[in-house]
């Protein structure tokens, strides 16, 4: 299907997570361990996806005075990359587990960018999409500080060209930028979806109904309901998919995880709804590692028996 898959990355991450022993608001609480991984929407996607066997270089921006620390946890990762380090520290987005298993997650901004710095990650780009290939570029994440929609849109379709399509996984961009983008892949969860729509979707029916629409301008909408699954609306089919229940340890990535999979399933030759059925599985296989801890094949392959799914119109 496509011949390269790059991720983009504007505002990365390190993903802390914490396990406390007590949760005291008046005394200093313990923390029994802590993991640390390279995280952000894009750069889960290329470390899933290279640990299925599908590798996708992962470029973007970072901030100095922690890029040492960051690439060396995508390289241990295997992830092949290429960012353009700018003043400033990549941002620490934290998970606090407490003793009773709940959660709490804090996602800072980032650091501003530059416009030198965008231009020497837009010759990076323009580098990977040079020749006659056909090319997906990933975009997922949120916006780094000072930068608005409009100008990463314009950014982004910057490189639209022949051979060059994209999957975006963002949580800014309206309907009217989909139709104005029409990218190959949109993967949405459900606040995502209401947010991007303007309205309450209240009903599974609504869902699928602006899922299917979209098919106008997208060729797989994917629209991630946690819990209770999945809904797929591609351009010849559609399905609705559902999700063992299983033990949650964290849902951090869950959702990058169930898009890179569905990508790596498409590369392979899988009819889009198996595909969405093996991303759902992955994304459920992921909730049930600590912090976001990378899904393998094998993982994923305990999950599938346990999925089920029907057709939609």
């Amino acid at each position: 299907m496509f011949d390269k898959i790059v991720t983009i990355s504007l505002n990365p991450a390190l993903d802390v997570t914490i396990w406390l022993t007590t949760m005291d608001f008046a005394e200093p609480n313990q923390a029994a361990r802590e993991e640390i991984f390279a995280g952000g929407k894009s750069v889960n996607i290329s470390r899933v996806m290279t640990s299925l066997g599908m590798p996708a270089k992962a470029l973007g921006l970072c901030g100095k005075e922690n890029a040492g620390r960051f690439l060396k946890l995508l390289e241990q990762d295997g992830v092949s990359n290429d960012f353009v380090r700018l003043e400033g520290s990549t941002r620490e987005n934290l998970t606090i587990v407490i003793p009773d298993k709940r959660v709490l997650k804090i996602n800072r901004a980032g650091f501003p960018v530059s416009i030198e710095g965008m231009k020497q990650l837009r010759a990076k780009v323009e580098e990977e999409i040079q020749g006659n290939g056909k090319i997906l570029l990933v975009f997922a994440g949120s916006l780094p500080a000072n930068l608005t929609p409009e100008s990463y849109k314009a950014f982004l379709l910057s490189f639209r060209r022949e051979g060059v399509c994209f999957a975006l996984d963002n949580s800014f961009f309206h309907l009217s930028d989909i139709a104005e983008i029409r990218p190959f892949l949109i993967k949405p969860n459900l606040l995502e979806f209401r947010q991007m729509s303007g309205s309450d979707l209240r009903t599974e029916q609504s869902i699928v109904k602006l899922a299917r629409s979209l098919t106008a301008h997208v060729d797989h909408v994917l629209v991630s309901l946690g819990a209770k699954g999945m809904i797929y609306a591609g351009q010849d089919s559609g399905c609705r998919i559902y999700s063992p229940q299983v033990p949650v340890r964290s849902t951090v990535g869950a959702g990058d995880t169930s898009l890179a999979a569905f990508l790596c399933a498409l590369q392979r030759g899988m009819a889009p709804c198996d595909a969405a059925v093996y991303g759902a599985a992955a994304g459920t296989a992921s909730v049930m590692l600590d912090g976001t801890g990378i899904v393998s094949g094998k993982m994923i392959d305990s999950i599938l028996p346990q999925m089920t799914s029907k057709g939609i119109r």
